[in-house]
């Protein structure tokens, strides 16, 4: 059986599920991490937003390029194919009409998407369609956090004609809203759960593919150490991992 990961950015599966992966490539499936916001900005000017974003990155003159590299890395660390798609991170995407940024700000960025790229979500499933084998294990972002990118993924995913399992999005998941939502698919009977046993090999290769994105890890993390033990929090006890399928999609 091949396991498509769907993955917003360069990092999202790897950090939420990475140990995961490697476990459905060790038992011989075809693994394929599917970059959804993968591509280059247009060339030109960018947003200050998107500046200030590279900046601390401390990625260099061609940050999108650093990323994919780091993806390539943790995807060989756990043995999967990374596969990026051309869309643009959201820090990226303008208006074509008057090339105004859609996301200048923070606030933006984790405020819905904006109703001028609804027409992305159709189009991005389409291409989905386009690229996942069948049969296939389709595996996409619970939208923790409300990031745009993640909201789009996640609605795209949603469309696809066939059963998707859902990932809780991780770091956002550590935060006050990740809890409750965590809560609410164990005790709402609304969603089903399909547990993974994870094993130490498997957490500690995934720990390890996580710091491939060393542009990153400043981002959220005051240093290694804390990183890797709170990507060993996030197993259940016995070292599962849970994924999460609606009964019904809305």
């Amino acid at each position: 059986m091949d396991w498509f990961f769907l993955s917003p950015h360069y990092d999202d599966v790897v950090f939420s599920c990475g140990g995961l992966v490697w476990e459905q490539a060790q038992a011989g499936g075809r693994v394929v991490v599917v970059t959804i916001c993968g591509g280059a900005p247009d060339q030109g000017e960018l947003s200050d937003f998107a500046q200030e974003i590279h900046q601390s990155w401390e990625a260099g003159e061609n940050p999108v390029a650093v990323r994919r590299k780091e993806d390539e890395q943790a995807c060989r660390m756990l043995n999967a194919e990374p596969l990026p798609l051309s869309l643009p991170d959201a820090v990226y995407r303008k208006s074509s009409r008057k090339g105004r940024f859609f996301y200048e700000d923070e606030e933006s960025l984790f405020g819905g998407l904006d109703p001028r790229e609804e027409g992305l979500i159709n189009s991005l499933a389409e291409q989905l369609e386009g690229l996942l084998s069948t049969p296939a294990v389709v595996v996409a972002p619970l939208g923790i956090g409300n990031h745009v990118d993640h909201e789009l993924t996640r609605k795209a995913a949603s469309r696809l004609d066939r059963e998707i399992f859902y990932y809780a999005d991780f770091p956002y998941l550590r935060e006050e809203e990740g809890r409750q939502i965590r809560e609410h698919l164990q005790r709402s009977g609304e969603w089903k759960a399909k547990s993974y046993t994870l094993s130490a090999a498997g957490i500690q290769r995934w720990q390890q593919a996580g710091l491939a994105y060393q542009s990153q890890i400043d981002t959220f993390w005051e240093n290694e150490k804390i990183y890797r033990e709170e990507i060993k929090q996030i197993v259940e006890p016995g070292d599962q991992l849970d994924l999460w399928c609606p009964f019904s999609e809305s």
